[in-house]
């Protein structure tokens, strides 16, 4: 078991920062179908998960396509506060579009789990969270 404990770490190392995220996702699945006994559930849940997983992975290439935007506008030296300000406004209204469904699949999947269950399953909802963010990093 430590011996695959290491090489599973060592080859980590090597995995791209949405090799790493889909692979927390992969193990929080299993997860959710461990702890998780009712079969019903645990699909409801891990369908829940996958959305929202895909609202985040949506998340960063829209984020990224915003930061190359704004790094564009910047190097404008014509670029107008309007300018300027009508790209934040659509960030803005794309967070708030992008907070609103992503709680309610979270308040979904919280639902979808007993108070035990939840308290079970959350370091690996944290690894994912994580992994959602180094894939933002990067």
């Amino acid at each position: 078991m430590l011996v695959l404990t290491a090489l599973t770490a060592c080859s980590s190392k090597h995995l791209t920062a949405e090799q790493r995220e889909h692979a927390e996702v992969q193990a929080y699945e299993a997860q959710i179908r461990k702890v998780v006994a009712d079969p019903t559930r645990a699909d409801r849940l891990v369908a829940l998960t996958n959305e929202f997983q895909q609202q985040a992975e949506k998340n960063v290439a829209i984020f990224r396509e915003y930061r190359a935007k704004v790094a564009a506008l910047n190097s404008n030296y014509d670029a107008t506060r309007e300018q300027f300000q009508a790209l934040l406004d659509q960030q803005d209204a794309h967070r708030e579009l992008w907070a609103r469904k992503v709680t309610g699949l979270r308040e979904q999947m919280a639902a979808s789990t007993t108070d035990s269950e939840w308290e079970k399953l959350k370091k690996a909802r944290l690894r994912i969270f994580k992994a959602d963010l180094q894939d933002l990093a990067s």
